[in-house]
């Protein structure tokens, strides 16, 4: 009996340890979020919450939820990875059990020297990540033991003596617990130093070679001329402060003029052919609108006044001192011997004077409407200028160099460049200094200057330098119009225009929707989202003609984006399906983005009927007149359209898949037709983005958020957590290695108010853009009946993504009742696309594909 009862706590015992090695094995850190679980959410289980739900279906462990909080605790609070042997020594102690009813002396032994090892081990790691030695490779390499001890040592005996502990502790351990010849070890431990040695040598050498190198020279001359990367001149008298600080102050306030530019006017021609309204790009009347009439319209005649284009206006930055007069009596301090080398600050204030645009006398044409651009007296004046307090800098640059030094990171030369919202400190550090070093300082250099939130660049991109980012006291307001009025805004080359705001060095910045060609937005509540988007929609309609240009924007909060109502019939596309302009119902949402996508592949069939691989080549070509009507197939321009979602997370948790199918598509397929998608969401989490929205989403913005892992999970970096907010944001277009912080252009409400009434008191067309219509398409498609269910198409696709086919699969999936979802199946039976009943198995699916689908439908 003794026996048995033994066996029986052996095979429990090799089941638990089985199940927990399965759980650390599929491990993974998108699972973090759902496995950081309270008393009270254990609790909650048996209540079963919509939040637990959703945190069940989104858990990728094998062992789901359970599995990721025990994978989750024993990485993070006992020795990290190295956890993993710990089942594996419990499952031999169960065939121990099983065999010998006992555990044997020689597993005890070895299992002691295994845990002693992981311990050790993870100490290893533990001081290698405290010392910066291994930056960004997360906690679950060391755990919190690793971390516990490596923070007891290392303070006491130093990061050598630490390491010379830890691998001697290392060495014995596994000398005397796995009976290895000390011989053996000590062999193996040499070979690893040999290599290590060289790996050394060779970085040594590296960094003494006079090529790779950059010297820092202190100042010779009396006054000193050096070129900057942008081939403008500084000059800069070598004069120092009592506190060791010499402020370079920039040409624009030492009384330098620049030459005023005389923007070129040049007639824009628009002759306007006479058109049919019945037929737009490509299919008739049926096809694409229900209620149309044909217009005619005369030729008007060409605008008389175009924007002005500024030319290339060239940057000659000077920079001088304070004093417009430079003393030439006045010692170097290279002349003093044992003098301290002096920190140059140069104040690079860059006040930009972009030649403005008039935007009021712009009148443009359409065929069928005469539209008047908004004017920029619509908006609130805006300034270029970047106020500098000189104290605030001086005092700012004397302490982060004390502070640095502390830390023996000494620099020579620090350039300070001024922004709207934040001050970027630039320096090189010293030879042999590590550039992770200086970024595992942030939390003490924000201490230090008494900062809410300090940012490191290390290194700077495309410089050789490490920025440091400093909130000022009294930042700038970038206004939306002094965006608009700049000369990158109004780059030709740019299709879709984005006046996203300024750098944090000064910038105007725009970008290019087309290129991106969808965005991503994130952030925490009240940190400038729905400003930013608001932002985004004002500069296209600044730019755009409503011929060239829609709108479909999804607004589950039914408040932020209210006022664009008003622009029904110039810029917005809507549903034949249902009865909403700005989309607020979850079911609406769904059935808009597939009128979405069926307008995709409508544009994809023209496209390829005239042998057209995008838009761009397709109205280019319509507009000269290359593509031809024929077979009553009339071509006319498409307009782009942008499809907004304000926030994904509502409707992800009231629809959820159907959902993300619609988004996915549009993602991965619309580019070519020229739509982009723009989603938003104050809740990025890996629910919410998932793996293919974030795959299909290059370009993604992202304001300030709580935590770390939501800033990995949008921008899969860290530091929007170090923003300041008020629309401090970073973003990550998709060709850079690392994202670009600015500050958002501000637009009021006010001013979107007038923006929008301006346009909605113009005349437009008389019917708004209308989307195909996919209920048609399921009526026409499936049966001539009446009684067919409009969610026929739909279960037949899921049905064939699983090829398996069954009632309560539909219950699920659509969220229906049984007695709908049985009659779904019914019609599907009689469609032949799905099979018999066979007992109690799944009905069996005769399509593979679901372009097998679409060709039955």
């Amino acid at each position: 009996m003794q026996v048995r009862n033994i066996r029986i706590v052996a095979f429990l015992l090799s089941l638990l340890c089985f199940l927990i090695l399965l759980a650390l094995l599929s491990y993974t850190q998108r699972d973090e979020a759902n496995a950081q679980l309270t008393a009270r959410d254990l609790f909650g289980t048996l209540k079963g919450t919509d939040d637990l739900r959703l945190r069940f279906e989104t858990t990728h462990n094998w062992l789901g939820l359970l599995g990721a909080v025990i994978s989750h605790w024993l990485f993070t609070n006992t020795v990290g990875i190295w956890s993993v042997a710990f089942p594996i020594l419990g499952l031999l102690a169960a065939w121990d059990l099983y065999r010998f009813q006992k555990i044997s002396p020689l597993l005890t032994k070895r299992s002691v020297a295994t845990v002693l090892s992981t311990i050790i081990v993870s100490s290893i790691v533990g001081t290698a990540q405290l010392v910066s030695w291994l930056p960004e490779i997360g906690t679950i390499y060391s755990g919190a033991v690793g971390q516990f001890f490596a923070g007891v040592l290392t303070p006491i005996i130093g990061s050598i003596g630490s390491f010379l502990f830890f691998f001697t502790a290392l060495f014995f351990t596994v000398s005397f617990g796995f009976t290895i010849p000390v011989d053996s070890l000590t062999a193996l431990a040499r070979r690893g130093g040999e290599v290590l040695m060289n790996v050394v040598r060779t970085k040594a050498t590296k960094r003494h070679d006079p090529d790779q190198t950059e010297s820092i020279a202190g100042v010779a001359d009396t006054v000193s001329e050096r070129s900057s990367d942008d081939g403008s001149v500084i000059v800069r008298p070598a004069r120092s402060s009592a506190d060791g600080v010499t402020i370079v102050r920039s040409g624009a306030e030492a009384g330098i003029a620049s030459k005023p530019v005389v923007p070129s006017e040049k007639p824009v021609d628009a002759a306007l052919g006479k058109q049919d309204k019945n037929v737009r790009y490509g299919l008739d009347e049926v096809q694409r609108r229900s209620a149309t009439t044909s217009l005619d319209s005369s030729i008007l005649n060409p605008i008389e006044k175009g924007p002005s284009d500024p030319g290339d206006v060239p940057e000659l930055p000077l920079f001088l001192n304070d004093d417009d007069e430079t003393d030439t009596n006045t010692n170097t301090p290279t002349e003093e011997s044992g003098a301290e080398p002096t920190l140059i600050v140069n104040v690079e204030e860059k006040v930009h004077r972009e030649p403005e645009v008039e935007l009021s006398n712009v009148t443009l044409y359409d065929e069928n409407i005469v539209y008047k651009p908004p004017p920029a007296s619509l908006l609130v004046e805006g300034t270029d200028e970047v106020s500098v307090n000189e104290e605030e800098l001086r005092t700012n640059a004397k302490i982060l160099q004390d502070k640095l030094e502390t830390f023996r990171i000494k620099i020579e030369n620090l350039t300070v460049q001024p922004g709207p919202v934040v001050t970027q400190y630039e320096f090189v550090p010293a030879s042999g200094i590590k550039v992770s070093q200086i970024e595992s300082l942030a939390d003490d250099i924000s201490l230090a200057l008494k900062a809410p939130a300090v940012r490191i660049q290390a290194p700077v991109p495309g410089k050789g330098t490490v920025g440091i980012e400093i909130p000022n006291l009294n930042p700038s307001l970038v206004r939306f119009s002094s965006i608009i009025k700049s000369k990158k805004y109004h780059n030709p080359d740019i299709k879709l225009p984005i006046a996203l705001g300024k750098t944090a060095v000064g910038d105007v910045y725009c970008a290019d929707l087309t290129k991106m060609p969808h965005l991503l937005i994130a952030g925490a509540t009240g940190k400038g989202k729905s400003v930013g988007i608001n932002t985004l929609i004002a500069s296209l309609i600044y730019r755009m003609h409503p011929r060239d240009l829609k709108f479909v924007i999804v607004d589950p909060k039914r408040v932020e984006m209210s006022l664009y109502r008003e622009l029904k019939n110039h810029f917005l596309a809507v549903s034949p399906d249902i009865d909403e302009t700005i989309v607020t119902e979850p079911a609406n949402a769904v059935t808009i983005l597939k009128n979405v996508v069926e307008e995709m592949q409508l544009r994809y069939n023209i496209l390829a009927g005239c042998g057209q691989r995008n838009i761009a080549d397709y109205n280019r070509k319509v507009k000269d007149g290359k593509i031809k009507d024929k077979d009553g197939i009339k071509h006319r321009p498409m307009p782009y359209i942008v499809v907004i979602i304000d926030e994904l997370a509502d409707l992800m948790m009231t629809a959820g898949k159907d959902v993300e199918e619609p988004i996915v598509r549009l993602a991965q397929l619309a580019r070519a037709v020229g739509i982009h998608c723009v989603v938003a969401t104050q809740r990025p989490s890996v629910d919410v983005v998932t793996g293919l929205i974030k795959a299909n989403f290059p370009a993604r913005i992202a304001y300030q958020v709580s935590a770390r892992v939501d800033s990995r999970t949008i921008l899969d970096t860290s530091g929007a957590e170090h923003l300041i907010g008020n629309g401090d944001m970073l973003f990550a277009p998709g060709n850079t290695p690392k994202p670009i912080r600015m500050q958002n252009a501000f637009i009021s409400t006010e001013e979107v108010e007038a923006l929008c009434e301006h346009i909605g008191k113009q005349k437009g067309y008389k019917t708004p853009y209308i989307l195909p219509s996919i209920a048609q398409k399921r009526q026409g498609g499936t049966s001539t009946s009446d009684d067919v269910d409009v969610l026929f198409a739909d279960a037949a696709r899921i049905f064939i993504q699983l090829q398996q086919a069954s009632v309560s699969t539909l219950q699920r999936r659509l969220k229906i009742g049984y007695a709908r979802a049985a009659r779904i199946v019914d019609e599907l039976e009689s469609a032949g696309i799905v099979g018999p009943p066979d007992g109690s198995k799944g009905r069996s699916v005769l399509l593979q594909s679901e372009s097998e689908l679409e060709a039955y439908l």
